[in-house]
C-alpha cells in the first residue's frame, strides 16, 4: 500500500469515528423556514434589530446556535429555537445560510 492509500484510508477512519458529514444545504433550506420569521426571507432582516445572516460564515452561524444552544449567549427568542437543533441540523443551517450570495453596493462619494 503506498502513502497516497495509507493517507487516504486513515482520513476515512478519522471521518468516520468522529461522525463527521457534509452539512446538507437542502436540509438547512428547509430548517431556515423557522428563521424567516425573524431574520426575513433568505436570512435578510429588515429589522435592526435582528442581524442579516445570509451570507455569514457557516462557523460564525455554527457557534452561535451552540452556544445559544447550551446558555452560553443568551437571547430569550434564539435559545428556545436552538435548544431542540441537534448539531448535524445546526451544521446544515449553517452551509445554507452561507452559502447564499450577498453583493456590496458601495456608496457613491462626491
Amino acid at each position: 500500500m503506498n502513502h497516497f492509500h495509507i493517507s487516504a484510508a486513515f482520513c476515512f477512519l478519522v471521518a468516520s469515528a468522529s461522525g463527521t458529514v457534509a452539512a446538507d444545504i437542502q436540509t438547512g433550506r428547509e430548517l431556515a423556514r423557522q428563521c424567516s420569521v425573524c431574520h426575513g426571507k433568505e436570512g435578510v432582516s429588515n429589522d435592526p434589530e435582528v442581524p442579516i445572516i445570509a451570507g455569514q460564515h457557516a462557523f460564525y452561524i455554527e457557534k452561535s446556535l451552540k452556544d445559544y444552544r447550551s446558555g452560553a449567549r443568551q437571547d430569550r427568542r434564539m435559545t428556545l429555537i436552538a435548544q431542540p437543533l441537534t448539531d448535524d441540523e445546526i451544521s446544515d443551517l449553517a452551509a445554507w445560510f452561507e452559502a447564499i450570495k450577498i453583493t456590496v453596493e458601495l456608496p457613491e462619494i462626491q
